[in-house]
Order: C-alpha cells, then structure tokens, then sequence
C-alpha cells in the first residue's frame, strides 16, 4: 500500500510516505516532505471529490474515498482509489491525515503533465 501522511491545516504538506509510495508517485521522502499534495494534482485531478472526502473527514468522519487521477513526477497520469483518514492525538485532537493511494490503472496514450 502507498501511504503518505499529511499535516491537516494550510495546504496539507506531505510530511513522510512509505516505499510503496515513493514507487508509485516516483519522488523520494525527503523530496516531498514540507511540500503539498498539488504536486500530484493535475488538469484531470477530481478537485472537487478531493474537496468533499477532506471536509467529510474535518466534520468527524473516520475514512473518506475518492478516485482521482495523479500525476508521477515524471508527468505520467495514474487512476488513484484514494481512501483518506484523521490522525488524532491522545486527547482526540486531529494532528494529520494519513491517505492511502492504490493504483486503478494508469493513463496511457496522453501527453504528459508538468
């Protein structure tokens, strides 16, 4: 599973992933880190599922999905079933989102992005 985890105030920067995720995304940790999510975002990117699944997650649900298309670095489209979800800290204050990235099919014949 590619997982990244996200700070949940401003624009969301990306403060780690797991090797799952820099293989699919093609950026490595420390590449990402204090960076945010646009860099993934794109021209067909499902900004207003994207919207929708952190606003669901700020009114207390616990997991939100949504298929959006992301771009690698290499400016290649991917098909992403994207499940997000709150990090709480022991009092049940939200500290950071965790989103889980799986790849629905990539997007082959387009030019690419960036």
């Amino acid at each position: 599973r590619a997982i990244v985890v996200t700070e949940c105030t401003g624009t969301f920067n990306m403060i780690g992933c797991n090797k799952a995720w820099e293989n699919l995304c093609g950026y490595a940790e420390c590449e990402i880190q204090g960076k945010d999510s646009s860099i993934l975002q794109g021209p067909e990117t499902n900004y207003d599922g994207l919207r929708d699944a952190v606003s669901r997650l700020f009114e207390g649900e616990q997991q939100a999905t949504v298929v959006t298309t992301n771009y690698r670095k290499d400016g290649s489209r991917f098909k992403n079933l994207l499940t997000l979800g709150p990090l709480r800290d022991d009092n049940g204050k939200l500290t950071h989102f965790v989103a889980i990235l799986k790849n629905i099919g990539d997007v082959k014949d387009a030019p690419k992005y960036h």
